[in-house]
C-alpha cells in the first residue's frame, strides 16, 4: 500500500515539476501557455490510465 503512495507522489511531483518548469522557461508566454495546457492534460490522462490499470 506504501509503494501506491509513493507511486502518486512521484507522480505528482512530476506534473508540479513540469508545470513550474514551463512556467518559468523564458519563451513567448502565448505558445509557452498552450504548450503547458496540452501538456497538463496528456498527463493528467496518462495518470488517470495508469491509476485505473494499477486499480486505484
Amino acid at each position: 500500500m506504501k509503494e501506491h503512495n509513493f507511486v502518486k507522489g512521484m507522480g505528482l511531483g512530476m506534473i508540479a515539476g513540469t508545470a513550474l518548469g514551463a512556467a518559468m522557461a523564458p519563451k513567448k508566454k502565448t505558445s509557452m501557455k498552450k504548450a503547458a495546457g496540452k501538456a497538463m492534460k496528456t498527463v493528467g490522462q496518462v495518470m488517470e490510465n495508469i491509476s485505473d490499470e494499477m486499480g486505484f
